[in-house]
């Protein structure tokens, strides 16, 4: 069964999800990158998260700016009393943009300190879950890699 047919069966959003998140990952084995993408953006949308796809120079050194001066002030003590996620919403956004970030590294390298920004500032709000590990290390690669770019 194609996974355009198992979508048409679905009867909630929480199990289009599902087969959605197959799909992507279907389509990223296949190299479709793009496609992929896409359909990352269209469920994250789904969910609140609207993701800006064509994001300039500036407009990315600005957002890592400012969220670097949040992490700054930010302590350690701070830090480990972030909560849990609980919000199912949010968990699921955490898990698309994890999703998106490994696709945007090979097809879209300018889209992941956008999606890497967005993941920090939803851990900060709504707390810690597994996909926040990931972004910290994204962060800091974003960090160095773009305030090499920054110097110039």
């Amino acid at each position: 069964m194609m996974s355009s047919e198992i979508l048409s069966h679905t009867k909630t959003f929480d199990d289009s999800l599902k087969a959605t998140s197959l799909r992507i990952k279907l389509l990223a084995s296949q190299t479709k990158f793009e496609d992929a993408i896409s359909n990352c953006l269209v469920i994250l949308s789904d969910l609140g998260e609207e993701i800006p796809l064509g994001t300039s120079l500036p407009s990315v050194l600005n957002e890592l700016s400012i969220i670097r001066a949040s992490l700054t002030n930010l302590s350690h003590e701070e830090v480990k009393l972030l909560p849990r996620m609980g919000d199912g919403n949010k968990l699921t956004c955490m898990k698309m943009l994890n999703l998106l970030s490994q696709y945007s590294i090979i097809s879209k390298p300018m889209l992941l300190p956008v999606v890497s920004v967005r993941m920090v500032r939803i851990t900060l709000e709504y707390g810690f879950c597994e996909d926040s590990i990931v972004v910290s290390t994204l962060i800091l690669v974003c960090f160095f890699s773009f305030s090499e770019i920054d110097s110039y």
